[in-house]
């Protein structure tokens, strides 16, 4: 699906609807954060300092040990992975905690720059960043352009508000629904091929509602606009959970190319050896599972399951149920991934519609 390096896996930025009028009247645009640079927050729990790691540090290439510092490229408001808190200036989120961890092992200090998404692979490109992190998925078309680093299982799903009476859990059931999607991302194309196949077989096609600004897709969700809105997983369970149990995901999925990444430029090895021992530093220490829990990113949801299918798909990339992530893997090669998808969608939610 992916035929730009430059296009999003991520989708829709889900908020409540006070935060997302907020963002919408006051909030920077995205990519430009006030000064352009943005301090780290703390995250909603109390994680505890994490120490350097002195295997991790032995494997940083001197360039960053003399600077000291990591500079990370991110894109927000995309809660829960980056996004700003009330004072509009200061990035918070998954990504953030993680980024901030993945530095102080390697005995460096994490710095943030938020700028707009496709500017993320150039600037990568022109040695402006160390590494991108921002809700990217592994995809072969942008193991062209950029080496991965993997950190969490993503996927999707579909948002609902509660009580609607609506049940879906794939793609070819929104046959004459309105459907609220970010434009430009992955889950337009799925939406689009889904309405052909209904209007072949002699359903009504789905309205695609196909919306500039991400932070304004749930509030067309919320208005009565749209029935149904699609997005990448994390977002849509943080934009639930955050409802006032206003509105509730009908069901997830996950996709072959659902594992996520940092994007670090192509052929530097020894930077990609050091991250991804960081990582795999971090799972065994538990500091992982701590910055996941605190965010509700990338650990297992319980009573979920997946299809037996899908967990052969995954085990070769050190992923888990769910989206644990076990084991951090290096990404180099094109053909490590197969291009197009397949879907494996998991049951309805019960009590959700």
């Amino acid at each position: 699906m992916f035929h730009s390096p430059a296009r999003r896996r991520r989708s829709l930025t889900f908020l409540t609807a006070a935060g997302l009028l907020a963002l919408t009247a006051c909030g920077s645009p995205a990519g430009n954060s006030p000064g352009g640079t943005a301090s780290a927050a703390e995250s909603p729990a109390a994680l505890p300092k994490v120490a350097a790691v002195p295997e991790v540090q032995a494997l940083v290439p001197e360039k960053y040990k003399s600077s000291g510092t990591l500079i990370f490229a991110t894109n927000a408001p995309y809660a829960p992975l980056e996004f700003f808190k009330d004072d509009n200036k200061t990035l918070t989120g998954f990504d953030i905690d993680l980024g901030n961890a993945i530095a102080e092992t390697m005995g460096l200090k994490a710095r943030w720059e938020n700028i707009s998404f496709d500017s993320i692979i150039p600037g990568l490109q022109a040695g402006k960043y160390d590494v991108g992190m921002a809700g990217f998925s592994i995809e072969h078309e942008r193991l062209d352009a950029m080496d991965f680093v993997s950190y969490y299982l993503s996927g999707g799903g579909f948002l609902i508000k509660k009580g609607s009476g609506i049940e879906v859990n794939a793609f070819d059931q929104l046959c004459g629904y309105r459907v609220a999607v970010q434009k430009g991302v992955s889950q337009v194309e799925a939406v689009t091929e889904a309405s052909a196949t209904c209007t072949k077989n002699g359903k009504k096609p789905i309205t695609i509602l196909q919306i500039p600004d991400q932070n304004v897709v749930v509030l067309t969700l919320q208005s009565g606009r749209a029935d149904i809105a699609v997005g990448d997983k994390p977002q849509v369970e943080y934009a639930a959970a955050h409802s006032g149990n206003a509105m509730c995901v009908i069901s997830t999925y996950q996709t072959s190319h659902s594992i996520a990444g940092m994007a670090v430029p192509k052929g530097n090895t020894p930077l990609l050896k050091a991250l991804q021992a960081s990582v795999n530093s971090l799972i065994k220490s538990g500091g992982y599972a701590e910055v996941a829990k605190a965010w509700g990113t990338g650990v297992a949801v319980e009573g979920a399951t997946l299809s037996g299918d899908y967990e052969k798909v995954s085990a070769p990339w050190g992923v888990g149920p769910d989206g644990t992530v076990i084991e951090s893997k290096i990404f180099t090669d094109p053909d490590e991934i197969k291009a197009g998808h397949t879907y494996y969608f998991q049951p309805v939610t019960k009590g959700c519609a």
